[in-house]
Parts: C-alpha cells; sequence; structure tokens
C-alpha cells in the first residue's frame, strides 16, 4: 500500500510516503537490471559449478551416493503425493472446518467488557476511535464524544 500526502490528506508533521517511488526512474530503471542481471550470473556460477563437481570431477563413489540421494528425493515426492491425493479422496466434498456462529453485539460486548449500548455506538463511528489510558482504565475516545471504557482491559 502506497501513500502520499496529497492523497492522504494528513497534515505536514506526518508525512508517510514510499522513498523509492521519489527517486529518478533511470535509477529505479538501472538497480532492477542490475539485481537481474546479478542474479542471473549467480545462477549461472551456482549451475557451473554443479555440472563441474558432478559431471567433470566426479568418481563412482559420488555418483553413488548421488544416485542414493535421487532415489530418496523421488520417494518422499511420490509418498507427499499419495497422500495428497488420499486426502483429496477423502475430504474433497465435505466441509472440513466448522464456521463459527454469528454473535450478537450483546455478547461481542461481554467479551470486552462492553455494554450493547456502547457497542451500538463503536459501530456507528465514522471517524478514529483512540484507545487512551486514564485513571487505571482504558478507553476508546473520539472527538466530541463520551469515551467508552474498555471493561476487559481494566487494571485492578
Amino acid at each position: 500500500m502506497r501513500f502520499s500526502l496529497k492523497d492522504s490528506g494528513a497534515a505536514a508533521a506526518d508525512p508517510v510516503y514510499e522513498t523509492r517511488d521519489r527517486r529518478h526512474v533511470l535509477v529505479r530503471a538501472m538497480e532492477k537490471l542490475l539485481s537481474f542481471l546479478g542474479t542471473l550470473l549467480l545462477w549461472a556460477f551456482l549451475l557451473a559449478t554443479l555440472y563441474y563437481k558432478l559431471v567433470v570431477e566426479s568418481n563412482p563413489q559420488e555418483e553413488r551416493v548421488l544416485r542414493i540421494i535421487c532415489i530418496a528425493l523421488a520417494g518422499s515426492v511420490v509418498i507427499l503425493g499419495l497422500w495428497q491425493l488420499y486426502n483429496w479422496l477423502r475430504f474433497r466434498n465435505k466441509a472440513r472446518r466448522k464456521g463459527f456462529r454469528m454473535q450478537g453485539l450483546e455478547e461481542v460486548g461481554r467479551l470486552y467488557g462492553i455494554s450493547g449500548g456502547n457497542m451500538l455506538r463503536l459501530q456507528e463511528i465514522r471517524s478514529m476511535a483512540v484507545v487512551e489510558f486514564k485513571n487505571h482504565r482504558y478507553y476508546y475516545c473520539t472527538e466530541g464524544q463520551e469515551p467508552i471504557e474498555i471493561g476487559m482491559l481494566r487494571k485492578k
């Protein structure tokens, strides 16, 4: 997600923006090109080294170890594939998880220690509600409205 001062309407004291968008286009293009070429060069080095070690400098004992590793890898892929097929055949048309039932505002409010009326007020808020700590209690505070205590967070 990208933010800018123009889009967010933020005050000048709180600038939030992506610094990479403020660099010149040629600098960004050069960075992408260099990172692509560097990655390509490292992959070529890796593949050339593997080819040289496994094909050019190999001896019969290394070839046998490599063959055992390949057989073990292929066997594990086959076992995992069969397990996935079994699970798909067994569970494909079944709901594997139960959904949560809908909870009313009263029940949710009880969990957080907030009354049902205050839960309605919280749902109607169209601006930001800030959590503040006052008098050893936490409150949802909105501009121009009475604070709503969060009873669950009350310090004892």
